[in-house]
């Protein structure tokens, strides 16, 4: 009940004129004991009618496109706040690493991002404004494989019938949950030459359908992991290895590679890091990725 009563005090306070409003909740994270507070910017259609669908976005590791109140975005949402806004979607951003001790490259203590979505959601459906029915989930790179969280035994036996419709932008796929049956729609979206090789996409992609999903993989060409044309692969770090044999979380939360070899978290997280990241950020072909996210979610709305 704290979470509930914190977020409706601050959304209370708020002047809904405005097209921006901010919340702040606490969601506990084990690996932030201390840090739990959650800041979201709820960015709503200066004109509305009716009550709104309504589009959590979840930033990627570099949070370089928006700040806002404290807290911070990246390029993907900042887009899509804009082009959703116009196209009668509210989006709540949600700042994962606010008040966190985190730095873009400590990708192996990047907290739970998609329990803070759909804590979010609990807050969300009590207010008047959002239809329950069209709630869509989306994110960018780290942002894209919370997402990719929803797909799987864990995410659905706690969390069931959360979400409308789901897009992941650029997402790692080396490591995944055991697809089950869903009862939304996924989209993935990836650049041609990203560091984050589609090959274990293709296979997500294939899981998912022999699951009975409808499942959309696009892949925009000529482009890098932020939907660059000038990008190139540098020195960094990523979850980008197993490149032709991901592995498989599966419902029993053991671990194994896709040819079937079991495999322990600690050995999985060794062979899927490597010292790879994408460089080049003109991203001239982001909103291309932007709008294909906005289309699939308008083709499921309730």
């Amino acid at each position: 009940m704290k979470i509930l009563l914190l977020a409706t005090i601050l959304l209370a306070q708020q002047t809904f004129a405005h097209s921006a409003e901010y919340l702040k909740f606490n969601s506990p994270d084990k690996r932030y004991p201390d840090h739990p507070e959650v800041l979201v910017e709820l960015n709503l259609p200066k004109k509305t009618k009716g009550k709104l669908p309504i589009i959590i976005t979840q930033h990627g590791s570099t949070r370089d496109g928006k700040k806002f109140k404290g807290g911070a975005t990246d390029e993907y949402s900042k887009r899509l706040i804009k082009a959703a806004n116009k196209q009668g979607f509210a989006v709540a951003a949600i700042d994962a690493f606010y008040k966190k001790p985190l730095k873009s490259t400590d990708k192996t203590r990047f907290p739970n991002a998609a329990e803070y979505a759909y804590n979010l959601r609990k807050i969300l459906l009590q207010d008047s404004r959002f239809d329950k029915n069209n709630f869509f989930y989306t994110g960018f790179s780290y942002g894209a494989s919370q997402v990719l969280k929803t797909i799987g035994t864990p995410y659905n036996t706690q969390y069931p019938n959360t979400w409308r419709a789901i897009s992941a932008a650029e997402p790692a796929c080396n490591s995944f949950h055991k697809p089950i049956k869903l009862n939304f729609p996924v989209l993935i979206i990836k650049g041609e030459e990203s560091h984050y090789y589609i090959e274990p996409c293709k296979i997500l992609e294939k899981e998912l359908s022999k699951a009975g999903n409808r499942v959309t993989l696009i892949n925009i060409s000529k482009v890098n992991h932020f939907f660059s044309t000038n990008g190139k692969i540098g020195k960094g770090i990523a979850v980008n290895g197993c490149r032709y044999n991901p592995i498989i979380k599966m419902p029993d939360r053991t671990f194994q590679m896709y040819d079937g070899t079991l495999i322990s978290r600690k050995e999985a997280r060794k062979k899927c890091l490597t010292n790879e990241s994408g460089l080049g950020k003109n991203r001239k072909k982001l909103d291309e990725a932007v709008n294909a996210t906005i289309s699939f979610f308008k083709e499921n709305l309730n």
